[in-house]
């Protein structure tokens, strides 16, 4: 290209995780057009049910299914990106509840659901704080993502920045549902241009995030020395709009 979410990356008031370390794995899913609908009812119909499985096995704290809004011009394919909400302390568990289903049946889907993928990537990322959705709430039904290229020395800086200046000001923002700061964790073959954060923020609707592009204030000089404080410690690589499509908690 971590019971809660937030991703990429799910987010509601009241509700912090600042103390709970957590992962959140995004595993990237591009098939044809043609085939989205089906990928969605396989995945509701067998795979959420195994994920579900494991959240209440204890191996996995929460699964999200999202879908990218924004691709490319006249993009013929349709990209799926999946939030696997992980404790860290637990190996990384893409699925679970194998015995739901007949071997046979569950290896057909499986190949079914291979032959439909054109491509995929996966990615990991930790949870440095934000607000989240309670346990027992599915996420807002939108969301935001951006990547950003942070330079190694100003690490500690940007994620003090962020949390202490800037997630206050989001949870003032009622349009606003969720956000959350993540580090990406995956190594990154060297390149020294990749993305090694993810900012995530949530909305109930495509029209809440319109309203939110649509703000122009006015900025005193103190908000100006922020913004541009913030803008010297990061750069946004790209931002990708996500609808829910399934969530397990």
């Amino acid at each position: 290209m971590k019971k809660v979410f937030i991703l990429f990356f799910v987010f509601i008031l009241n509700y912090s995780f600042g103390q709970q370390r957590m992962y959140v794995g995004l595993h990237y899913v591009t098939v044809k057009n043609e085939d989205a609908q089906a990928h969605i009812d396989s995945e509701k119909n067998y795979f959420s049910k195994m994920h579900k499985a494991a959240i209440d096995n204890g191996n996995k704290i929460g699964w999200d299914m999202w879908r990218l809004e924004n691709p490319n011009y006249r993009e013929p394919h349709t990209t799926f990106v999946y939030a696997h909400l992980e404790n860290p302390d637990n190996e990384p568990n893409m699925q679970g509840g194998n015995n739901m289903f007949s071997e046979s049946e569950i290896n057909m889907v499986r190949k079914k659901w291979t032959d439909r993928v054109v491509k995929s990537g996966y990615v990991m990322t930790s949870y440095k704080g934000g607000f989240v959705p309670a346990a027992n709430q599915d996420p807002p039904k939108y969301a935001v993502l951006d990547w950003m290229m942070v330079d190694p020395i100003d690490f500690y800086e940007y994620e003090q920045t962020e949390l202490k200046t800037f997630l206050p000001m989001q949870k003032s923002n009622k349009i606003v549902k969720g956000w959350g700061l993540h580090k990406v964790v995956s190594p990154s073959n060297n390149n020294l241009e990749a993305s090694n954060y993810v900012v995530a923020r949530f909305f109930d609707s495509m029209s809440d995030i319109y309203n939110m592009m649509d703000q122009t204030n006015p900025l005193s000089k103190n908000m100006k020395a922020t913004m541009k404080n913030i803008m010297d410690l990061r750069k946004i690589k790209r931002s990708q709009v996500l609808s829910l499509v399934l969530s397990e908690r």
